[in-house]
């Protein structure tokens, strides 16, 4: 569990020492040419084990893959992005594609510690169609996309603290112009709050309809002048595509 793709393929190097193993990942995928050089060598039959991050999923074809396993999924189950089940159902239905061809049968073992879970047995039920339809449902409940309208105001800076202060100084701001069902939420440390070495919070804001939330952003920018303005970076995402 939460081990990366090296510490992997360092564990299957010594449960496997008669097989090759690779990794294909952002790392081993850098120099040009790279990730077609192993993509020629599994087609090849040069390697038994395949170690990959999910760009190796997606429109490749692997004939003698017949078993995949899938690592940790419980982070795409209970993820602060609401969309996290919707990327992790692509991705079982990604790899089912890629486990056995033809007359090959095919085998997906998923790696959870809630095997029971709503969307989960959904999923191995009803294939996308019917976690679609129960996710869609929860989104409706939840007043999320595409049932409203999002846009994501993102600081970041080397204070931990400056970010925080930044976005809770916008909302006093534009407090006034708040008129239900606007909402703004927050502000919070983002999901993955430190990153390359600066830290980083976010205030999300819902609007009921794209005219609501283009009305309320047009009130509320641009943001010179707010507290701490100059010591962020800070970026607006309407129709963010994640929350991290």
């Amino acid at each position: 569990m939460g081990q990366g793709t090296e510490r992997i393929e360092e564990t299957l190097a010594q449960w496997f020492p008669r097989s090759s193993v690779v990794r294909i990942d952002r790392d081993t995928t850098r120099r040009r040419g790279a990730l077609g050089d192993r993509l020629r060598e599994i087609r090849e039959g040069q390697h038994q084990i395949l170690i990959g991050t999910q760009m190796l999923s997606k429109g490749h074809d692997f004939p003698g893959v017949t078993l995949v396993g899938i690592l940790d999924i419980d982070q795409g189950l209970y993820s602060t992005d609401f969309r996290a089940p919707e990327r992790l159902a692509q991705l079982v239905i990604q790899v089912t594609g890629r486990a056995g061809r033809a007359d090959r049968p095919g085998t997906v073992y998923l790696q959870t510690h809630l095997p029971d879970h709503p969307l989960l047995q959904y999923l191995l039920r009803s294939d996308y169609p019917g976690f679609a339809t129960l996710a869609m449902e929860e989104r409706r409940l939840a007043c999320l996309p595409p049932y409203r309208n999002l846009a994501v105001l993102r600081a970041e800076s080397n204070d931990r603290e400056g970010p925080i202060r930044f976005l809770e100084s916008v909302r006093e701001a534009v407090g006034r112009h708040i008129q239900p069902p606007t909402q703004v939420l927050g502000p919070v440390p983002a999901p993955m709050e430190r990153r390359a070495g600066r830290y980083r919070a976010q205030l999300l804001i819902v609007g009921e309809t794209r005219g609501q939330l283009q009305r309320f952003l047009d009130c509320c920018l641009p943001l010179d002048g707010i507290p701490g303005e100059r010591r962020v970076r800070w970026s607006l995402d309407v129709d963010p595509v994640d929350l991290t």
